[in-house]
């Protein structure tokens, strides 16, 4: 959403952070998020990581959560390099080292597009890496650190 955000409304970011997320849809493994998978295959904690994590966001219904998160990673962000070089703010990228969504060449591919912006690849980290099993005092203090270095006025 921020990149889209970024390209279509340049005039209103003073920086751009994302997590996670490669500049490019990534439809492998969307499939393994599917409830119907999840169930099939007894994945019950991750069904309960997910009912845990994102209870606000899908108000009970779990299941057309997932449905709507695996479609989402099959279609989105449909970026062009054209388009991600009309990010003219400042813009860090933050992905972890295992992370099949946004890899480090992903990452280094999306810096190649946007001018004034860089990357970090938390060690040992998954998807998430701020979340509290990961690295948030990494990731938090190399956002702040970010947002210090790119203050306004």
């Amino acid at each position: 959403m921020a990149l889209y955000c970024a390209v279509k409304h340049p005039q209103m970011f003073a920086t751009v952070t994302t997590i996670g997320c490669s500049g490019v849809a990534c439809p492998e493994g969307a499939d393994e998020f599917e409830p119907e998978w999840l169930i099939q295959n007894e994945c019950y904690e991750m069904i309960h990581q997910m009912m845990e994590r994102h209870e606000e966001a899908h108000q009970g219904n779990w299941q057309e959560f997932m449905r709507q998160s695996a479609q989402d990673w099959r279609q989105y962000p449909q970026l062009t390099r054209n388009e991600l070089s009309r990010i003219t703010c400042p813009a860090l990228f933050i992905a972890g080292e295992h992370d099949d969504f946004a890899t480090e060449e992903q990452l280094q591919e999306l810096c190649s597009c946007v001018q004034d912006s860089r990357y970090l690849v938390a060690l040992g980290c998954s998807h998430r890496p701020h979340m509290l099993r990961e690295q948030p005092i990494l990731i938090n203090d190399s956002i702040l650190q970010f947002l210090n270095n790119h203050a306004i006025g």
